[in-house]
């Protein structure tokens, strides 16, 4: 009796010593996947957003400040702006614009008036528009911009044998261009989340070029993006040298006294500036800057105007997007198997079923901050 029962009080021990263990066994795995899903969803908005802005590296684009929104806070759908641009804002989604140095560029070759025909073009460089590397795609996202705080987004259909003539799938641009105006492709991505309908599960997911999308991660419970920008409004700098005439960042005003006909501002003034007596003033306000040097941009600032390129385009976007030099990316997600899931409220976004402290695998939370490289001053 004496050694039986030792034997059970040996075993016990055991099993007690064991239980755990099983645990372990169960949750690190569900550990791991859950760092790798985050890991590889970090990963794939940083590379975006440090891409966000890249530009034009030919013809008079090469030497512009970015005139165009690098990033729209909200999700772009692919057929028109216009249902996006001027007034969205969410803190849930967002739109990355980028184009690679080697991306196909051209210059309009005479002013787009007609915005429903095709699009003549000419090499921005010496290299023929012919020419396999030179040659803009058929099926591509184009963006379209003059340099005057006005673009457009548009899909390419169809290229012309020689290059020369892009048809696009819009049925409208948003504007008249002027002759000289540069076209390119361009990349533009969504990340958003939504649920997936066969499964229920929550994704983060993808959208190139605003049509069709993909699950870059499962069970992901939230996402939001901050804005930080430059706290000074853009300044003219040179103002009476019209060869070093520039400004700190976003589109050129026209001179005082002169009028761009294709926009709605009166002469001498655009989005950003406008004009008191002889000089240009700005029309963005100094903000107060944080301890990081820059600007915090709630949501309502990016879309209550100024009105870029004017309030009456139906392609309108906040000035202060022009601003932004920092996103910052909080992402949160939760492990696969609800076996895993505790019932406290804080550390699970969706409780599951486990009672034993030694198989929980908290939801994971992680925040990043990302200055796009061409939008840093």
């Amino acid at each position: 009796m004496v050694a039986a029962a030792v034997t059970l009080i040996a075993v016990s021990l055991a099993v007690t010593l064991v239980m755990p263990a099983t645990g372990a066994f169960h949750s690190l795995p569900e550990a791991a996947d859950l760092q790798q899903r985050v890991r590889v969803a970090i990963d794939a908005l940083r590379s975006d957003l440090t891409a966000a802005g890249g530009g034009f590296s030919l013809g008079w684009g090469a030497r512009a400040a970015l005139t165009w929104p690098a990033v729209l806070p909200c999700r772009w759908t692919g057929s028109s702006l216009s249902s996006v641009v001027g007034g969205c804002a969410r803190a849930d989604s967002i739109t990355i614009l980028s184009m690679a140095s080697s991306a196909p560029q051209a210059l309009t070759d005479a002013a787009v008036d007609d915005l429903a025909s095709p699009i003549r073009i000419v090499p921005a460089s010496a290299c023929s528009l012919d020419r396999a590397a030179c040659r803009l795609h058929a099926g591509s996202v184009m963006l379209i911009v003059d340099g005057t705080s006005a673009f457009d987004l548009f899909t390419a259909t169809t290229i012309s044998p020689d290059g020369g003539q892009v048809t696009h799938a819009q049925s409208r641009l948003s504007g008249p261009y002027a002759a000289g105006a540069l076209v390119g492709e361009v990349s533009a991505r969504s990340y958003y989340l939504a649920v997936e309908s066969a499964t229920g599960i929550a994704q983060l997911r993808r959208a190139d070029g605003g049509g069709s999308s993909f699950p870059v991660v499962d069970h992901a419970v939230s996402l939001s993006f901050q804005y930080f920008g430059d706290p000074a409004p853009p300044v003219v700098i040179s103002p009476d040298d019209p060869v070093r005439r520039t400004v700190s960042y976003g589109p050129m005003p026209p001179p005082v006294g002169i009028d761009n006909p294709l926009d709605a501002w009166p002469a001498g003034e655009n989005c950003t500036f406008a004009v008191d007596g002889d000089h240009h003033v700005a029309r963005l306000e100094t903000l107060s800057a944080g301890a990081s040097g820059l600007a915090p941009l709630p949501l309502s600032a990016l879309a209550d105007g100024p009105w870029c390129p004017d309030p009456n385009s139906v392609n309108r976007y906040d000035a202060d997007l022009l601003r932004i030099r920092l996103v910052r990316v909080t992402l949160r997600m939760q492990a696969q198997s609800a076996s895993v899931r505790g019932p406290s409220a804080t550390w699970f976004s969706n409780p599951g079923l486990s009672r034993d402290w030694s198989r929980l695998v908290p939801d994971l939370e992680v925040t990043s901050d990302v200055a796009p490289r061409s939008m840093r001053r």
